[in-house]
């Protein structure tokens, strides 16, 4: 049943491989279109979804206790690893980072497609969570690999995160009951249809094969940490601190 469900999914995005390889399609152009995504569809889709849902504060303070236990554990081990990971500090960066960051439009459409609008509502409630922990946590490992101060550009990018964003004003709109014309609504709505296809499809555009040589060993250590080690942390967290099993399963 989760291979039918995913399956879909990743024809999609080797579909957007395909086509970024042919005549017809052009750098700019996927460019363009993931700008487009990321700047107005997906907001589009989150505002969509999470204006016309009911929730509690009690879940976003749940998903921070998991999510913020999980990082916090991870990073204690990351650090206390640290000598086996990597010799400097730039590439120890890079691996931290990239065991913690995913890719939202595979992660979303994941969730739609095992656990429905559902699961896609409260995926969205994770990424107001998450994206500003992630982001404060990068920038730590960005000054100690003797990345300067960037706290200002760090929190600039949380605070106008579109994706950030749009989540707050859905939940705002719901937690206010705050009405809205019905052309908003049909606007908002039309504009969220083609979120996930086409964030899929740039993700297939952007996917390129090169060498890794030397950095072989932190791209492996890497993909262990962002598909085994830290998924393993945050089920132990929503063990811990009893999460409700809807919200534990996304």
């Amino acid at each position: 049943m989760i291979l039918e469900a995913l399956t879909p999914i990743f024809a999609i995005i080797l579909l957007g491989f395909l086509i970024s390889r042919t005549p017809i399609s052009s750098q700019e152009v996927w460019q363009g279109l993931e700008r487009l995504t990321y700047y107005l569809f997906f907001p589009a889709l989150l505002v969509s979804r999470l204006s016309q849902t009911n929730f509690e504060v009690n879940e976003l303070l749940e998903i921070g206790y998991v999510l913020g236990f999980a990082l916090f554990v991870f990073t204690i081990l990351f650090i206390g690893l640290r000598k086996f990971i990597a010799r400097n500090q730039g590439s120890l960066s890079s691996v931290y980072q990239g065991s913690i960051r995913f890719n939202t439009y595979i992660g979303l459409a994941c969730v739609e497609a095992l656990y429905g609008d559902n699961g896609l509502t409260l995926a969205a409630l994770c990424l107001v969570v998450y994206i500003p922990l992630v982001n404060v946590l990068s920038v730590i490992s960005i000054s100690a690999s003797g990345g300067g101060n960037r706290w200002v550009v760090v929190t600039g990018s949380v605070l106008t995160n579109p994706l950030v964003l749009a989540c707050l004003i859905g939940m705002g709109l719901s937690f206010y009951n705050m009405e809205v014309p019905d052309l908003g609504w049909e606007i908002i709505e039309v504009l969220s249809r083609p979120a996930l296809p086409l964030g899929l499809l740039a993700v297939g555009a952007g996917i390129h094969f090169v060498a890794f040589g030397d950095q072989t060993w932190q791209l492996v250590v890497a993909l262990f940490c962002k598909l085994l080690a830290f998924p393993a942390l945050v089920v132990v967290a929503t063990l811990l601190f009893k999460m409700a099993p809807g919200l534990s399963a996304v």
